[in-house]
């Protein structure tokens, strides 16, 4: 090919795209293209004609990746897309750039599919349908999304979503940015007609909502009308412009290298049309590669200097050098005062550890405290119906919760990994780098217990398997499972408990005189069922739990730390892969400060040690802000700031000073994270860089009447802090709960119901974590909403006897219309304070059920698929009468599917 030919794309950038087309073709470089082309037309056309072709599989539990799934391929360009878009495949090309962890909007890809099926809700729902994904996993139909589906569908889809967020910005600007989608429509040849009722001042706003639904399918017919080949040619051309002019724009003094070209946007672009081969992006442009480019095909194995001491004694013996001097060589080399590596020492501490709870676990018995606490769950407000605060602390050895508090002192913050800063929950900590093995032996023993001894199990003995199998799995993956028969064994031993027996806190008995005759009334509270026979349960667990250790133990904590390095290695080298250096402290810190702070007290510096590779800085150690531990800092926070002690039955009585109490609680859990961002500055966080908009400030002035009092007293810490106990096992009095039971309430599992009286009734929703909204739904027979008025929310807080404020439903029964058959009472989080929470195990709530002088209590299992809105209990008619039933049903479609389920138009 001659010089002439060679530079034949420079004046492509330049070009009407289909000019550029021509010239591609005529010189016989489209060709190359023709599968890409026939499967993104083939897809184009199946949503463009209302059909979903991305699915999107939630992930089973909070922290892990969602899948996702292409449909509508033949068979045969599907077996190319598996080759063409394989990680794999794509990474032995040198594509190391592919993100780890990405956000896929399949709801944009399917959003035609929903516009014409679900008008209504299609633009909620599309927004909901987002998929977190780990794409270097090898998931092919997540990098054909990425890299080919989404940006195209993101400027076909940009007209609808702009009407839909509304207008922004000064007339001037919003005539560019509808100039600028005009533009794009035009570059892909769609005439500019289909924009006129979208356009700005083009009449939008004067249509109304059955008008702009029609007008969104209107679009969508004409872009289904264009030939979708032809359609996705042109899109490609236009990626592939934008690469040949950034490529050009490096070029002033020969090839560039890849990664001063390749920048986040357009790496894409080389992974739809190139297959993420760089080399393969040159020969379409017919350029010479550039003499220092480096094209990596695969990564090297990940090496760990972990357990060298005792290498270290047989070299020396083997050099003759003498052994202490070995030792301090390895020393030097790990930076340490000792050749033994940080690594080593904690998989040590949680073998010790495992056997003092081992040993704890063996002994419980019928009359004792239960031992929820004895794995620290985070929670530093206490609460009648949650864990016992610190009470590994009372319970584990001091020598184990010493190892413990030294070894987990100290963690990295991944967006500030200049400084080492304390950790308010080291037991935590450890429990996360034990892992699932700690957290299904624990789960197992407590439903054992709460099974027999009450108040209430939020499982069952034979859901038990059920309940904890992504614990199982991930024990099975690691070649440590758990024997099945341990679950065979608790399911027939509770055939051999002993009868069910009532217990009352409160239990009164009186005669009653009438004219029939003399009665005996029972008046109890805070009744509860038990069983005998825990001991036989905790046997079986115990030997269970013991064989296990016996076998795996070992294996399984060296499985442990050595996973978590091994993936800090690979992550190391991959980073070095994709951007030719290796990554600075803060982008190390992105993907290791994890396991930094499992197996290295938070050193990045000795974690680069360990994976064999230069630190490239050395990590400050400010002092600590404060040495009490995190239940101590939090209660003095909370009584500083004007709680008082919590009650149970102020939800329902005083549920304006329960909603401050609950506010102010949250407030004081947060000042952990504010003291640790203090000592990670070397200044007290601006209310930015706290988060402080987030989070609830019952002041009158808010925010800005609450912060300098929130920073004052949490200032005042640190300068008391020497002067305070670090470990103070007594409740503060400012959060005293009552002893269990204290308010007579009635547990109710899920799906139990109980008769009413026809007295109001009151329902009132507990929020731990994330802040809720409450509402409820008047349901007809056919159990929908009669109209869009059946919703009772916050700003319509009355309709037909029932009102919502604050936290509470109440419901008059009496005032009821008879073709109101059920009164539903929903709890959603509110994401406009939280977007991006869920209900799990740090986010939960549970229903107070009050009516006249009688009271039930409901709290749900763990929700673990990232619902965010739950129906919490339903009251419904029953013959002539009432009853309230526990529900505890969760949506992960957010409020759009619950009101779909109901028939509300989410619109009104």
């Amino acid at each position: 090919m001659s010089r002439r030919d060679a530079m034949w794309w420079q004046r492509l950038p330049e070009m009407d795209v289909q000019e550029a087309l021509d010239v591609e073709a005529s010189l016989g470089f489209g060709d190359r293209f023709a599968a890409v082309d026939a499967v993104l037309g083939r897809l184009l056309g199946q949503s463009l004609r209302g059909e979903a072709v991305a699915v999107v599989t939630p992930a089973a539990r909070s922290g892990e990746a969602d899948q996702v799934g292409i449909k509508g391929l033949t068979d045969a360009q599907a077996r190319w897309a598996g080759g063409f878009y394989g990680v794999a495949e794509q990474q032995q090309r040198g594509a190391w750039y592919l993100p780890e962890r990405v956000s896929l909007k399949a709801g944009t890809v399917n959003l035609p599919h929903l516009l014409r099926h679900r008008p209504a809700h299609a633009l909620t729902l599309a927004g909901d349908d987002v998929a977190r994904v780990f794409l270097t996993d090898g998931a092919t139909d997540a990098v054909l999304l990425w890299s080919l589906l989404v940006p195209l569908f993101d400027t076909l889809m940009e007209p609808v979503r702009m009407r839909a967020t509304g207008p922004t910005g000064s007339v001037e600007e919003q005539l560019q940015l509808w100039e600028t989608v005009e533009n794009r429509y035009r570059l892909l040849g769609i005439g500019a007609g289909a924009l006129d009722m979208f356009q700005f001042q083009g009449g939008w706003h004067r249509l109304d909502r059955k008008a702009q639904q029609r007008a969104r399918v209107e679009l969508v017919d004409v872009l289904a009308d264009t030939d979708p080949i032809r359609l996705a040619a042109r899109h490609r051309m236009t990626q592939l412009q934008a690469l040949m002019g950034a490529f050009a724009k490096k070029a002033k003094s020969g090839t560039p290298l890849a990664r001063r070209v390749l920048t986040r946007a357009l790496q894409p672009v080389l992974s739809a049309y190139f297959q993420g081969d760089w080399l393969a992006a040159l020969d379409y442009l017919q350029a010479q590669c550039h003499p220092d480019e480096e094209i990596i095909t695969t990564l090297p194995e990940p090496r760990l200097f972990v357990g060298l001491a005792a290498e270290a004694d047989r070299v020396a013996a083997q050099e003759g050098i003498a052994a202490e001097e070995m030792q301090a060589m390895l020393a030097a080399f790990l930076g340490g005062s000792t050749s033994l590596s940080p690594v080593e020492e904690r998989p040590a501490a949680l073998r010790r550890w495992w056997e003092a709870f081992d040993a704890v676990h063996a002994v419980q018995a019928t009359g004792m405290r239960p031992l929820w606490g004895l794995i620290d769950e985070g929670i530093v407000t206490p609460s009648e119906r949650g864990p016992i605060p610190r009470l590994y602390r009372e319970l584990l050895p001091g020598k184990v919760t010493g190892d413990v508090d030294r070894l987990w002192e100290r963690v990295t913050l991944p967006r500030y990994p200049e400084r080492l800063v304390g950790n308010p929950h080291p037991h935590q900590l450890m429990a996360a780098a034990f892992g699932p093995a700690a957290e299904l032996w624990h789960g197992v023993a407590l439903t054992a217990w709460y099974v027999c001894e009450g108040p209430y199990s939020r499982s069952s003995l034979s859901f038990l398997s059920r309940k904890y199998g992504p614990q199982l799995a991930a024990l099975s993956a690691a070649g440590t499972p758990v024997d099945p028969a341990l679950f065979k064994e608790l399911v027939a031993a509770e055939a051999l408990l002993g009868p069910e027996e009532e217990r009352h806190l409160s239990r009164h008995e009186s005669q009653v005189d009438t004219d029939i005759g003399t009665f005996t009334m029972t008046t109890s509270y805070g009744s509860w069922i038990r069983r005998d026979g825990f001991e036989y349960l905790r046997d079986i667990v115990t030997r269970h739990r013991r064989a296990w250790a016996d076998t795996y133990l070992d294996n399984y904590l060296r499985g442990r730390w050595h996973s978590e390095l091994e993936a800090v290695a690979h992550a190391y080298h991959r980073t070095v892969a994709a951007k030719g250096r290796p990554p600075t402290l803060k982008q190390f810190a992105q993907f290791a400060a994890q396991a930094a702070n499992h197996w290295c007290g938070g050193d990045l510096g000795a974690l680069y040690t360990a994976i064999g590779e230069p630190a490239p800085a050395v990590q400050q150690r400010p002092d600590r802000f404060a040495d009490q531990d995190a239940f101590t800092i939090a209660s003095q926070v909370y009584q500083a700031l004007g709680g008082t002690p919590m009650r149970e039955d102020q939800a329902v009585h005083q549920p304006e000073e329960a909603r401050r109490n609950w506010e102010l609680s949250r407030l004081a859990s947060e000042s952990l994270r504010y003291i640790q961002l203090h000592e990670a500055l070397g200044e007290p966080p601006s209310p930015r860089q706290f988060g402080a908009t987030r989070l609830p400030w019952p002041w009158p002035g808010g925010e800005s009447e609450g912060w300098p009092l929130y920073q004052q007293i949490i200032a005042s810490l640190g300068d008391a802090a020497a002067s305070l106990p670090a470990q103070d096992t007594e409740q503060p009095a400012g959060l005293d709960v009552p002893h269990a039971g204290a308010e007579h309430a009635v547990p109710m599992a899920k799906g139990a119901n109980t008769s009413l009286s026809t007295e109001p009734v009151k329902v009132h929703i507990t929020a731990h974590g994330a802040p809720v909204d409450v509402s409820a739904l008047l349901l007809n027979p056919g159990r929908t909403v009669r109209s869009a008025s059946d919703l009772v929310f916050y700003n319509h807080p009355c309709q037909d006897g029932v009102e919502a404020s604050a936290h509470t439903v109440t419901a008059t029964l009496e005032h009821l219309p008879g073709d109101v058959h059920a009164v539903m009472v929903v709890v959603s989080i509110d994401l406009e304070a939280e977007p991006a929470s869920v209900f799990d195990h740090r986010n939960t709530w549970e229903a107070t059920i009050v009516q006249d002088g009688h009271t039930w209590q409901f709290q749900p299992p763990r929700f673990t698929s990232n619902e965010t809105v739950a129906v919490a209990v339903e009251i419904y008619r029953r013959a002539q009468g009432w009853k309230i039933r526990a529900i505890g049903q969760g949506y992960d479609t957010g409020l759009a599917g619950l009101a779909t389920d109901y028939g509300i138009t989410v619109d009104s």
